[in-house]
C-alpha cells in the first residue's frame, strides 16, 4: 500500500501533497490541491490589495463590519477553501491514483460536483475555526454558498436532517476528513487566523464570489502551475506550505500584469484641464462643473439630458471622474446601444485616457477594453500577434509584451472583459450581470469597481428597461456610481431609472424614506440622486436660470405622402421631388428607410435616376446591417469622411471645394445614433417621434462650427417625414394604413400618434432644445393623439408582456438575496448565454457567403481566387488570428429564423474542423453557385434565395 506523502506535525495533521487539484495540460504532472488552495488565497490577497479600488475594499469591509485588512484576509481565506470539495474520493478517483490509504467515501455514482461538495462541507467545518454555527447568523451559510458556486452557479444552502450531517452529506470521518480539516487549518493559519466578520449579506457575498473566481482563474493558468511545479513544497507541514504561499504572493503580481489588470487612474482636474481643446465649455458642461462637485460626497446617480451634439460625452467623462474620486472607484465602463456606437466611443475614450491618465508603466499594462462579440476583429484594439487559441486550464495568458491600453489574450477570454480597469462596450455586457447566466457574479464584480456610464439611455425597449432598472438596483446596493445620458428620454422612464437606483441603495444599509419621484425632466439639464440620503437635486434647484445651449436654427418638418406598389412603399416620386434641388445645385442628404430590403430598393431606384445624369450624378452610398463586416466598416469610414466634420474641414465633403457636387446616403436606422454626420436635408420614413428627433440631429449638426458651405436651396435644417398615402375617399380624420413592414419594426400606435402629433404641428417649426421634451412626453401622454384604440391597447399589452418576460428573466433584487444566493442561479440547468437575451426577440446568427465553382471547389470570393480553408495554418490545423479575422470579417448578421432551429442542410454547415474554433463553429454557410461564364447563382436556405450583391449587400 502506498504511503501518503505526510511529514511534520507543527500544525497538526500534515497535508498530503499527493492529493491533486490540477492535472490536465501539465505534461503528466499533478498539482497538489494544497498548493492550488494557497495560490488562490495568495491571489485573492494580492487582488484585494493591488486590484480592487479603494472604495470597493471599504464597501466590502463595511458590509462585514470590520476593517479593510481583516476583510481582505477573510476573503483570501475563503478563496483558499474554494476547492476543498476536491478532497473527496469521488473527485480524486477521476484519474488513476492510489487511494488505498483513504478508505471510505466510496464513489456513490452521484456525480456531485466538487463545488457542491465544498458548499456542503464548509458549514460543518467552519465553526472549528471560530465561525458561528448559530442558524440565525448568515455568515457561515453565505460563505459556504459563495464558495460552492465558484464555477458560476449557486446551489441552495444545505440543511441537515439527521444528527450526523457528515455522513448524511457523504463525508466519512477518518483520513479524508482529517485531510479536509488539515487544509482548512493550514489556509487559516497562513492568513494569520482572521476572525469571522460580524456580518455578510447576499449582494456582497456575490461580489466576493466574483473575486474568488478571478483569483482561481489567474492561478489556474498552465504556465503559472508548471513554473510552480519546478519548486514544490518540501513536504505538507505548515512551515513548508507557508513558504509556498509567500512565494506565490511574490509571483502573482506578474499574473495581473500579464492579464492586463493594471489600473488606469486619473488625477483630479477641472473641466478645462480635462479637455484643453474645449476653450469655452457650453452651458451644460459649465453647470455640471460648477455645481456637481458639492453634491458628490458619496455614491450616487447623475442623469444628463441634452440635445444631440451638445457635448454630453465630454460632460459624462468629467462627471465620471468626479464620482470616481468621491467613491474611490478607479474603473470606468461606458455602455452603448450598438457595436457601432461602442467602436466609435472606444476611439474617443482611448484618446481621453491617453490625455488624462497617470503614467502607465509599460511593464504593468492596463487595458481599455472594447466589449462586444466582434471586438476582436478590431486591429486597433487586439494586436495582430495575439494567439487565436489559448492552452490553459481555467484561463489564459500571453507572455508577449503589450502596449498600454491594448487588449491581452487573457482579457479576450469569455466573461473577463469587464475585469479590465476601463472598458467600453454594448449595454448587453452589463445587463448580463442581472440575468441568471453562468458567472453573472463575475460581471457584477467587474462593475463594482467602476463608474458606470450608460449612453443613449432612451434606446432601451420595455424589455431592456426592466433589465436596466434591475441593474441599477444592484449598482445602488453596491455603492456603484452611475451616469445616464439621453437626448430624448420620457420623464416616466427617467423616474423609473432613478427610483430603481435609489431603491437598491435604500434597501441596503441606509433605511431612508421613499425616494422622491422625478415628475419632470429639465431639458437640457441634469439631476443628482444621492444614494445615501435618497435626495434628488436638479440643476434648476441650484440655479433657476435655464442652461444655455448651442444656437440652432429651427427645424422645418414636412410630411410627404408616399404611395405603394405591390404592397410596398413607393418612394420614387417623393424622392425625385425632394432631391431635385440637390441633384441640380449640389449638397448632401440622407434617406432613412425602415427595413434593409426597403433601403436596398431605394438605393436601386436612386442609382437608376442618378445614372441619367452621367458625370454630374450625385455620389450615392448605402449603409445597413446586412453587409459583410469588413465592407460595412469600409462604408462607414467612407461616409464619416464624406459627411463628418473632419471631411468638411479637409474639403472632402461633396459640394465643398471639390467634386462631386452632391451626395446621398441611403441607410436604415443604424445612422441615427452611431455616426457623427451632417447633412443638408434629412428624409426619413416615419418613426416614433423620439427617433425622428435623433435623426434630425444629423441635419445641420455642425453648423455652429462654421465649417460647412450650404447649398442655396438649404435655407435651414429640414426634415421630410414619409407617411403612407391616405386611401382614396377616406375621411380626413381617418387613421392611415401603415405598411406592414413598418409595423414589424415600430408599434402601430406610436406611428399613428407621431403622425397625429406632426399633423397637428403642421406649419410650425421645431425649436431645439425648447420643444424636444414636450414632444417626447406628449406622444405618449396626450390621449387626444390616439387614433386607433385597438392599436393603443395592443401596444400597451405588448409592452406589459415584454416587461413580464423581463421580470421572469432577471435575477432577484438585492434585498431578495440578503441571506441566500440561490436566486442568482434560479434556473436549475446550465443555460447558454445566447438563450438569455438582453434584447427580446433579437436572436441572430452570422452567415458566411461563399462560392462553389462548376468543378465543385469552394471559394471565399466570386472571382474564385481565395479558397475556402477547411483547416487552419496553425499548429495541428488550428486557425491563426489572421485567418479567423479574414473569415469572420466576411460574415453578416441575420435574424435567426425557423431554419436555424433545425438541422442545417450539409451544404450550409461549416467544415467539420471548424468545430474546434469558437469563432467558426456556429457560422452558417450560404454557398453561391458560380457558372462557367461567371454568373452568380443565389444560395438557398430556409425556402429562400440569398444573394450577396456587391453594392446592396445580402438580399433575400
Amino acid at each position: 500500500m502506498a504511503e501518503p506523502n505526510l511529514s511534520g506535525d507543527e500544525y497538526g495533521t500534515p497535508v498530503d501533497l499527493s492529493l491533486w487539484a490540477k492535472e490536465r495540460g501539465l505534461e503528466g504532472a499533478r498539482y497538489p490541491l494544497a498548493c492550488h488552495s494557497l495560490d488562490s488565497a495568495a491571489a485573492a490577497l494580492v487582488l484585494w490589495r493591488e486590484y480592487l479600488s479603494p472604495g470597493v475594499r471599504e464597501t466590502i469591509a463595511a458590509a462585514m463590519r470590520t476593517d479593510t485588512e481583516q476583510a481582505g484576509r477573510n476573503v483570501a481565506f475563503w478563496a483558499g477553501m474554494h476547492d476543498v470539495g476536491k478532497l473527496t474520493g469521488e473527485f480524486q478517483r477521476q484519474i488513476d491514483v492510489d487511494l488505498s490509504a483513504y478508505p471510505g467515501e466510496e464513489d456513490t455514482g452521484s456525480r456531485r460536483s466538487h463545488g457542491t461538495a465544498t458548499g456542503e462541507w464548509l458549514p460543518l467545518a467552519l465553526p472549528c475555526v471560530g465561525y458561528s454555527a448559530d442558524p440565525s447568523s448568515s455568515v457561515t451559510p453565505l460563505v459556504s454558498q459563495l464558495l460552492g458556486g465558484h464555477h458560476g452557479r449557486f446551489g441552495d444552502q444545505p440543511e441537515s436532517r439527521t444528527g450526523d450531517p457528515l455522513t448524511e452529506f457523504g463525508f466519512a470521518s477518518g483520513p479524508w476528513e482529517e485531510q479536509r480539516r488539515a487544509l482548512l487549518h493550514t489556509v487559516f493559519d497562513v492568513l494569520d487566523r482572521p476572525a469571522q466578520p460580524e456580518e455578510l449579506d447576499g449582494p456582497m457575498a456575490a461580489v466576493v464570489c466574483g473575486l474568488v473566481v478571478l483569483a482561481d482563474w489567474l492561478v489556474s493558468q498552465e504556465r503559472f502551475i508548471l513554473r510552480r511545479l519546478q519548486s514544490p513544497p518540501a513536504d505538507g507541514t505548515g512551515k513548508a506550505l507557508r513558504a509556498h504561499f509567500e512565494e506565490s504572493l511574490r509571483q502573482i503580481p506578474s499574473l495581473l500584469d500579464g492579464a492586463g489588470l493594471g489600473h488606469i487612474t486619473v488625477p483630479p482636474a477641472t473641466f478645462t484641464d480635462s479637455f484643453p481643446h474645449i476653450t469655452k465649455p457650453n452651458g451644460l458642461q459649465t453647470s455640471l462643473a460648477a455645481h456637481l462637485p458639492s453634491l458628490c460626497a458619496g455614491p450616487g446617480l447623475v442623469l444628463i439630458t441634452a440635445p444631440m451634439g451638445e457635448g454630453k460625452t465630454e460632460a459624462a467623462y468629467h462627471v465620471a471622474d468626479l464620482l470616481g474620486e468621491a467613491t474611490g472607484r478607479q474603473g470606468r465602463f461606458i455602455a452603448l446601444p450598438t457595436m457601432a456606437t461602442a467602436d466609435q466611443m472606444h476611439t474617443r475614450f482611448r484618446s481621453y485616457a491617453e490625455h488624462r491618465a497617470d503614467y502607465v508603466d509599460p511593464d504593468r499594462p492596463a487595458t481599455l477594453a472594447l466589449l462586444h462579440s466582434m471586438a476582436w476583429l478590431n486591429p486597433d484594439y487586439v494586436p495582430a500577434d495575439l494567439p487565436a487559441t489559448s492552452t490553459v486550464l481555467s484561463g489564459s495568458t500571453s507572455e508577449h509584451r503589450v502596449t498600454p491600453f491594448a487588449a491581452t489574450d487573457w482579457l479576450l477570454g469569455p466573461k473577463r472583459g469587464l475585469l479590465a480597469s476601463w472598458s467600453v462596450g454594448t449595454i448587453d455586457q452589463a445587463l448580463m450581470a442581472v440575468l441568471p447566466a453562468k458567472h453573472n457574479m463575475v460581471r457584477m464584480f467587474g462593475l463594482t469597481g467602476k463608474v458606470v456610464v450608460v449612453d443613449e439611455t432612451h434606446a432601451v425597449d420595455p424589455y431592456m428597461q426592466v433589465l436596466l432598472e434591475q441593474l441599477l438596483r444592484w449598482l445602488g446596493a453596491l455603492e456603484v456610481p452611475v451616469v445616464l445620458l439621453s437626448a430624448t428620454l420620457h420623464h416616466s422612464i427617467a423616474n423609473s431609472l432613478v427610483k430603481a437606483y435609489l431603491e437598491g441603495a435604500r434597501g441596503r444599509r441606509w433605511k431612508r424614506s421613499e425616494p422622491q419621484p422625478v415628475t419632470d425632466v429639465s431639458y437640457p439639464g441634469w439631476l443628482h440622486a444621492d444614494a445615501r440620503t435618497c435626495a434628488v437635486t436638479r440643476n434648476l434647484d441650484l440655479d433657476p436660470a435655464p442652461i444655455a445651449t448651442t444656437g440652432r436654427a429651427p427645424l422645418t418638418v414636412e410630411l410627404a405622402e408616399v404611395g405603394s406598389r405591390e404592397g410596398r412603399p413607393d418612394r420614387s416620386a417623393v424622392l425625385r421631388s425632394k432631391l431635385a434641388p440637390l441633384v441640380e445645385q449640389g449638397g448632401c442628404a440622407a434617406v432613412i428607410c425602415t427595413t434593409v430590403a426597403e433601403a436596398q430598393a431605394t438605393y436601386g431606384l436612386l442609382a437608376d435616376w442618378f445614372a441619367e445624369h452621367g458625370e454630374d450624378a450625385p455620389e450615392l452610398h448605402l449603409l445597413h446591417s446586412r453587409f459583410p463586416n469588413r465592407q460595412r466598416t469600409e462604408i462607414t469610414e467612407t461616409i464619416i469622411r464624406r459627411f463628418g466634420k473632419d471631411g468638411a474641414r479637409e474639403g472632402s465633403r461633396p459640394g465643398q471645394r471639390r467634386q462631386p457636387r452632391a451626395a446621398v446616403l441611403v441607410a436604415t436606422q443604424v445612422i441615427e445614433q452611431s455616426l457623427d454626420l451632417d447633412v443638408d436635408l434629412m428624409i426619413t420614413d416615419i418613426a416614433p417621434v423620439s427617433l425622428l428627433l435623433q435623426r434630425a440631429g444629423r441635419c445641420w449638426r455642425h453648423e455652429h462650427l462654421g465649417i460647412i458651405e450650404r447649398p442655396a436651396w438649404a435655407a435651414g435644417p429640414g426634415l421630410v417625414v414619409l407617411v403612407p398615402e391616405r386611401p382614396e375617399g377616406a375621411d380626413g380624420d381617418a387613421p392611415q394604413r401603415f405598411p406592414r413592414s413598418w409595423q414589424m419594426v415600430y408599434p402601430l400606435s406610436l406611428l399613428q400618434r407621431t403622425h397625429a402629433l406632426l399633423r397637428r404641428r403642421s406649419g410650425e417649426v421645431i425649436r431645439i432644445p425648447e420643444d424636444v421634451q414636450s414632444l417626447v412626453d406628449g406622444v405618449y401622454d396626450d390621449e387626444s393623439l390616439a387614433e386607433d384604440l385597438e392599436a393603443d391597447l395592443k401596444r400597451m399589452g405588448e409592452e406589459m408582456a415584454l416587461r413580464g418576460f423581463a421580470r421572469d428573466a432577471v435575477i432577484p433584487s438585492p434585498t431578495a438575496v440578503e441571506g441566500n444566493l440561490l436566486g442568482l442561479s434560479k434556473l436549475g440547468f446550465d443555460v447558454d448565454e445566447h438563450m438569455l437575451a438582453t434584447r427580446f426577440g433579437a436572436d441572430s446568427v452570422r452567415v458566411l457567403c461563399c462560392y462553389v465553382d462548376a468543378h465543385g471547389k469552394w471559394w471565399l470570393d466570386p472571382e474564385c481566387s481565395l479558397p475556402l480553408p477547411e483547416t487552419g495554418a496553425g499548429e495541428k490545423g488550428s486557425f491563426t488570428m489572421e485567418q479567423l479575422r479574414e473569415l469572420v470579417s466576411r460574415t453578416i448578421p441575420v435574424r435567426a429564423e425557423q431554419w436555424y432551429g433545425q438541422r442545417l442542410p450539409e451544404a450550409n454547415r461549416p467544415p467539420d474542423p471548424w468545430e474546434k474554433s469558437a469563432h467558426l463553429r456556429e457560422l452558417v454557410l450560404l454557398p453561391h453557385g458560380v457558372l462557367e461564364d461567371g454568373t452568380i447563382v443565389p444560395a438557398e436556405l430556409g425556402g429562400r434565395e440569398w444573394l450577396l450583391d456587391p453594392r446592396k449587400g445580402l438580399i433575400h
